[in-house]
This record gives structure tokens, sequence and C-alpha cells, in this order.
């Protein structure tokens, strides 16, 4: 544990049972980063981390198996104390008779919500330990004090602790002060030596256990399975979400009516076409935009061309890479002695695009105000986009009393003044660096389109753009989210047939189409590795190695599935499968029956979490 390889030889013992350890307490604290110290990982973003954040960013509990000891799993639990896990309702809440042992974690004092757990753990007879976390930098703002002794606040720290615990009747505390980067000072070899002992008691305990018990405790329907696949529980709430979705269907149409609309709501999110049409002045960046919205850079195969000279001479359509129902239209520049203002809208049939995307690179125009006024008459969208910003600011900085926000906000109330001027309404606009489009006001532009679409198109948007952001990651698995109980239902009814081995039916090729789509979602295909390769100047199988979890889409086949489904399989418990048959009892009548459904949603669901996390991995290498 935490990367040493000594361990008692119990440890070896009953490898059938697993030790289920919460790490517990206030947002904030460092639970996630303790998560990981103790699985041996020496930063937060190495593949299969914990998720860490400045913000809130677990909502529900989350299993870690650790990578050497497959009998130890390491829960992450929701921040006690927050709008989603109120303190009075915590307990309540979240479920804690399902760990075996707890670790309180702590970062400045010992709190109200503190005692409020100690209290709960006590109270179903388990043991725990208290850490005291980021103790590096309290003693760093002690040290300016003459009277300063590391040993003295050290101890100060520890007696602040035991002193309360002591009062909220726990006899014999223990407490320990750690550093999540200098593990090997203060008390971390003492916590993971402290819980090597509590694993070995475990084992003692559990080899005296009557067969009967032992086997209620691996049928219950929360153990977590073993593997990285299946790293994360999956809440029973969330199967309950979907399963309403369904419930509500079934309330107006048998089965076969709702499975056949289903698979016609799926034809149409994979066959939803997108057409975006970028225009404006010659110069302005328009065609770096259509690289940019298809996450290339201006010099990949494929991509737009783009030059100190006019390049783009025609009307050019550019299909998204991995998604070429997506097509981003390549206008013309306007106001050019070849496209003339007067003539451009005959030239440019402007009646076919979805929606416009108008560029300008500089001051505003008398062909910006041509170009709204035109889109408006069609009665389309559209939205201004100035760019090269990080151009105007490298120029403003070399001014006295330079000042970027004041200088960003003169050049977008500047374009907002005259677009109202030339359309009578306040039209937003969007200052973006080709450079960085995690930069100024790209995320909000993305985001801006996604609202404004409708669902079909949102969908289909979501799916093709680059994956820039955390922010864009989380969208596009809350968007894949909404499928899968649709997945589940049509691979379980139309064409299923029974798994070899399981008792199963389903058609593989619907799994095997969905895995490969989430993949490439995520851009965790071999194509979309190799632009971003270029892009970011690295070699392709480092970013490669930041995938821990998923399968590349051309690894992914008939037996993979199979294997999925097999480990998926112990997810789906009696209870869980009950849980299913009480919302919706004709799932009982499909090909596979409940079972069926259950494993293929878990299968799905899990692989869909691997891909987020190794997605996570790859952003974060490439911009290391």
């Amino acid at each position: 544990m935490g990367g040493t390889n000594s361990h008692p030889s119990s440890i070896q013992e009953l490898e059938d049972v697993t030790f289920n350890i919460a790490v517990i307490g206030e947002t904030g604290t460092g639970k996630s980063s303790l998560v990981n110290a103790l699985r041996g990982m020496k930063t937060d973003v190495e593949g299969g981390a914990a998720v860490t954040d400045v913000i809130q960013v677990l909502n529900e509990p989350t299993a870690y198996v650790h990578p050497e000891y497959s009998d130890i799993t390491l829960w992450d639990l929701p921040g006690i104390g927050t709008n989603e896990f109120k303190s009075e309702e915590y307990v309540k809440n979240i479920d804690l008779n399902k760990y075996d042992f707890f670790i309180i974690v702590s970062e400045i004092r010992f709190t109200e919500d503190d005692q409020r757990l100690v209290h709960a753990i006590q109270k179903i007879k388990r043991k725990f330990v208290y850490v005291r976390t980021k103790v590096d930098k309290s003693l760093e703002s002690e040290r300016e004090n003459p009277n300063f002794s590391e040993e003295g606040i050290l101890k100060k720290i520890r007696n602040h602790y035991c002193e309360n615990l002591t009062k909220a009747g726990e006899p014999s505390p223990r407490v320990f002060v750690i550093s999540r980067w200098h593990l090997e000072m203060y008390d971390f070899p003492c916590l993971v030596n402290a819980l090597k002992d509590e694993l070995a008691d475990f084992k003692r305990e559990v080899s005296r256990w009557s067969p009967e018990k032992k086997r209620k405790r691996l049928d219950r329907s929360n153990e977590p399975p073993k593997g990285s696949f299946l790293r994360s529980a999956i809440s029973r709430t969330i199967l309950k979400l979907d399963l309403e979705n369904l419930t509500l269907a079934l309330e107006k149409e048998d089965i076969s009516d709702v499975v056949a609309k289903t698979q016609q709501q799926l034809d149409f999110l994979t066959n939803a076409t997108l057409d975006i049409a970028i225009t404006g002045r010659s110069g302005a960046g328009k065609s770096s935009l259509v690289n940019a919205l298809r996450g290339m850079s201006d010099y990949d195969e494929g991509s737009a061309e783009t030059g100190v000279i006019q390049t783009t001479m025609e009307i050019k359509g550019y299909p998204h890479p991995t998604f070429p129902k997506v097509t981003l239209w390549d206008l013309p520049g306007i106001g050019t002695p070849e496209f003339k203002a007067k003539e451009y809208l005959r030239k440019v049939n402007f009646s076919k695009y979805d929606f416009f995307i108008i560029v300008s690179a500089g001051r505003f125009t008398t062909n910006d105000i041509t170009l709204a006024r035109e889109i408006q008459k069609m009665k389309k969208q559209f939205y201004y986009v100035r760019t090269k910003i990080d151009i105007n600011i490298d120029s403003e900085k070399r001014k006295q009393n330079f000042n970027e926000h004041e200088t960003l906000e003169k050049i977008r109330n500047d374009c907002s003044e005259n677009l109202k001027k030339a359309e009578g309404s306040s039209s937003r606009v969007f200052l973006v660096s080709r450079s960085d489009l995690s930069l100024y006001d790209f995320p909000s532009l993305h985001g801006t389109l996604e609202e404004d679409l409708d669902d079909l198109k949102r969908h289909a948007f979501i799916m093709a753009s680059p994956t820039f952001s955390g922010e864009m990651v989380k969208k596009k698995k809350k968007s894949l989210e909404s499928l899968i109980w649709m997945l589940a239902l049509v691979s379980c009814f139309v064409g299923a047939v029974p798994v070899p081995g399981l008792s199963l039916a389903c058609d593989i090729s619907i799994l095997m189409g969905a895995l490969v789509h989430f993949c490439k979602v995520f851009g965790l295909d071999d194509n979309s590795l190799h632009v971003l390769a270029k892009r970011v100047g690295k070699p392709v199988e480092e970013l490669r190695s930041a995938i821990k979890n998923t399968p590349l889409p051309h690894t992914i086949t008939t037996d993979l599935v199979l294997s999925l489904l097999s480990k998926s399989l112990l997810c789906a418990t009696l209870t869980v499968i009950e849980l299913v048959c009480d919302f919706v009892p004709v799932l009982g009548s499909i090909v596979g029956g409940a079972s069926s459904f259950v494993c293929t949603f878990f299968m799905l669901r899990s692989f869909l979490q691997s891909v987020e996390v190794d997605a996570a991995n790859v952003r974060a290498k490439a911009t290391k």
C-alpha cells in the first residue's frame, strides 16, 4: 500500500473478500488526493487516479481497487457539509454500513461535522483513523514566528485532534498528520502500517466467519467489482433515473413500439447533420477557425488551407474527421476583388446553412454590417467572433498602464455597439485566440452554440467538438449517458441472441459499435491521437501511455465485449435485477430478460466512465 512492496503474509489469504476502506470528511480536505497517495500514485493526474479539483467534483461514492492489493478497495466519499450533501442528512443518505473501515480526513480544525462522522461510525461499531492533511502548509505559515518549532507545532496539532476525539467518545484516538507531496515525511508511513495491521485483523476476522456469512458478504449488491475496467461503482440511483424514462414511455405504448421508437431516435442522433458556415472578411482567420472547430492544426492533412494571401477562392465544406455528418463550410472572404460585397450574397448561397459565424480580426466594417443584415433577413442565427485577440493583447502590453481586462472589454463593447447599430439588437460577441482555445471566449462561444441548437443538432455538435477543456469532457459524457438505456434496450430486444457461456441475450454488434463510438467521441482513436500528438508536438506513444483503462477502437472485438459483459455480470445481482423488474415488469418479456438489460446497461456505463478518465489523462499529458 502506498507504493511499498512489503506486507504481512495474511494479506494473501481469503482474497475473495474485499476490505472496503472509506475515505470520508469535509469537502476540500484532500480526500481524493489521499486515495491516490494510498494507491501509490505520485501525482493526481495519473491514469485511473481519483479526480481532484478546486471545486467539488464528487457526487457519489466512487470505488478504486488498490493496484497492488486487489483485495483492498478505497472508497472516495463525497464531502459532508455541501449543498448536495448537507451535514444533517449526510449519514442518512450515505450508507456507512457497507464499509469495513474509515479514514476521517481534516485539513484545519476539528469540526462539528467531524464529530458527527465519529459518532456515526461508532454507532455502527466500525474502527477509524483520523488524518490531518496539508500539514506542510500549516508549518510554512508558522515559520515566520520567532519561536517557531516544527516539533512543537506538530505536537500541538496532534494534541488538538486527540483531545477533541476523546471528547467525542473515542477512548484511544489515532491521529496522523501528513503532506500529500512529502509522503516520506511526518506520519504517512505510520498510516500505511496502521492500515496494513487493520487489513490483517480483518482477514483474521473473516477466517472465523461461517460459510453462510461469507456467501452473504460476497453476494452484496454493492460489492465493487475487481479490476480496472469496473473501477467505479454504478449507483442504483443512476439506474433508477434511466428506468424512469423507460417507464414513462411504456405508460403510453407497448414495449415493441417503445423499442421501435427508441431505435428510430438513435438513428436520428446518429444521422443528424449540422452545417456551419464561417464567413467574414478575407484574412480574418476563418480557415483557422474551421480547423480549430475540427480539432486540427492549420497544417494537418485535410485541414482548411491558410496563408498570408487569400487562399479560399470557392465555397468548400470540411466534414469533421471523425463525425462526417458535421460539416464546417469555409466561405470566401467578402470584400475582395473576386468577391465584391455587392456580388457576395449572390455567389454564396446562405440558405443552406444551419447557422453562421461572422469572423473579424480588426475593426468593425460595413462588410460585417452587410453580412449581419442578410443573415437576419433569412431569420438565421449568427455569432460574431473577433479572432487573433492574443496579437492585440501582445501589442497593447507595450503601453503604459496596460490592463488586459479593460482592453478586452473595450474590444468587446466596440463590436457590440456596432452590431446593435447594424441590426437593431444586441448580439453576443466572442473574443478568441487560435493559439489557445481555452483562453478568452472560445469556451463561452462553444456553450452558446450548444444552447441555441435543437436536441439532435446539439448532440451532433457536442460529439464533434474538440476536447479542449475538462468541462467539455463532462458535456460529452452527459450527452452519451442519455443514450445508454436506449442502447441497452435495443441491444436486448432487436436481434438479440444468447451469449455463449453467460445467461444473457443481446446484440453484440450494437454494443461493439457503441464502444467504438464512445472512444471516438473522446478522441481515443488512432486518428484523433495522431492529430493531437502533431498539434502539441509530442510522440503519439506518449499520449497513448496515458490510456490505462480503455481499449483502442481497432481492438474492440466480439471477444472483448463478451469479456466486459462477464465482468458486468458481477454487478447484476439478484437485488438489482429485482429493482429493474419492479420498475419495468415488462422487461422480463425480452429475449434475455431483465438480467440482460441490467448487464448491458452496467457494461456501457462502466466503459463510459473508463473512457472519461482516460480522456482526461490524455488531455493532461498533452498539456503537460
